[in-house]
């Protein structure tokens, strides 16, 4: 794309709608110019013309350029541990047509199998011109490389490579909680914070970090896999799928608690049913939910402690517990805290089923458009 359209589009999209005069003072070129580029980018299906309507204004309304709803050049993809998810968004990360596939049986080469599917179907009919992933596990960001995925039986899968050479598309990857923590920045709780980390409670257990506004993956790309911090040193403890014995997501991810409950009362209820009676104070389910406390106190802790980040935030269906166990977290929080002057800004994030396919697209499109 000619250097001074890709100016025109990346103005826009940090700064929002703009006329054609504001481009032309921003970026130093003459409206003729501004005016040629604009009008083969409208021409394109790019940008349009909106009206800028203020309240009490005399005069002409301004003409102001901005992107078309569906911008359709960037396809989110979330290879999840049930299904494969992908969705072509607008800037605002918002997902304007979505497709999944189920992952009924799982093995490295049918997953893969099921990803070059849901892609084709995208690009059919859309121009995609970035695949931007979210996975589970360690994700090489810079090489695009599964270094270890346990839910696929993945390890050093290079999916960038796979995928470009099959489409002749860009394609980029991340972990799926540092998109999370992305889609916090950009349109969630994380926005006027420039360092906070992002602790997702699922089936399994991870961080996103956010350092001085920016993703945080550690010099191997493991910073945040804190469901794989020890926890329980005793001789019992759980194994983890990892293979270590007692890590931090034995005892607080989704499929564990419903396993505890089917070991314990011989029943099967989805983690959803778990919460509600806890928070209808049914004793077995309330003092169950209490009893995780000290594992995610822990775990809280112990980001606190290493990165001191202005904000963390608790997202997954945890968060849907009611204040019996928020309160006692607090409590167990202030009475563990170095400086007892202080409080640690716990937030809670809504569960999102998309929140990590939204977070690829605002991850695909940083990368169209800072490249």
């Amino acid at each position: 794309m000619n250097l001074n359209k890709k100016k025109i589009l990346i103005t826009i999209y940090k700064n929002g709608a703009k006329s054609r005069k504001e481009l032309s003072d921003i970026l130093g070129v003459s409206k003729t110019i501004i005016g040629r580029y604009t009008k083969q980018l409208i021409e394109d299906n790019i940008l349009i013309e909106e009206k800028e309507t203020i309240k009490g204004a005399v005069g002409k309304p301004q003409i102001k350029l901005n992107f078309k709803k569906i911008f359709g050049k960037i396809l989110g993809v979330h290879l999840s541990d049930k299904e494969i998810r992908g969705g072509i968004g607008s800037l605002s990360g918002e997902i304007l047509e979505f497709g999944s596939i189920s992952l009924e049986k799982i093995s490295a080469d049918l997953v893969l199998e099921n990803l070059l599917k849901l892609i084709k179907k995208f690009i059919k009919r859309y121009k995609v011109e970035v695949i931007s992933l979210g996975m589970n596990g360690v994700v090489d960001n810079k090489n695009g490389v599964s270094i270890l995925s346990v839910y696929y039986n993945w390890k050093n899968v290079e999916l960038k490579k796979i995928l470009e050479k099959e489409f002749n598309i860009p394609v980029i990857l991340e972990n799926g909680t540092n998109l999370m923590a992305l889609r916090e920045k950009r349109n969630g709780l994380g926005k006027k914070l420039k360092n906070f980390i992002i602790f997702n409670i699922d089936e399994g257990v991870g961080a996103g970090i956010i350092v001085e506004e920016n993703l945080y993956s550690g010099t191997k790309f493991e910073a945040g896999e804190i469901g794989h911090a020890p926890y329980d040193y005793s001789e019992n403890a759980p194994i983890c799928s990892c293979g270590n014995k007692g890590c931090l997501e034995t005892y607080l991810a989704n499929w564990r608690v419903i396993e505890r409950v089917y070991k314990e009362k011989g029943i099967v209820l989805n983690y959803e049913e778990i919460i509600y009676r806890a928070n209808k104070g049914e004793t077995y389910f309330y003092n169950l939910i209490l009893s995780l406390v000290k594992a995610i106190s822990h775990g809280i802790l112990w980001t606190e402690y290493l990165l001191n980040p202005e904000g963390i935030i608790i997202t997954g269906k945890i968060t849907e517990c009611k204040d019996f166990f928020w309160k006692e977290v607090e409590r167990v929080l202030n009475n563990n805290l170095l400086n007892k002057d202080k409080k640690i800004c716990l937030l809670k994030s809504k569960y999102e089923k998309n929140a990590i396919l939204e977070g690829a697209i605002f991850f695909g499109l940083d990368y169209y458009f800072n490249e």
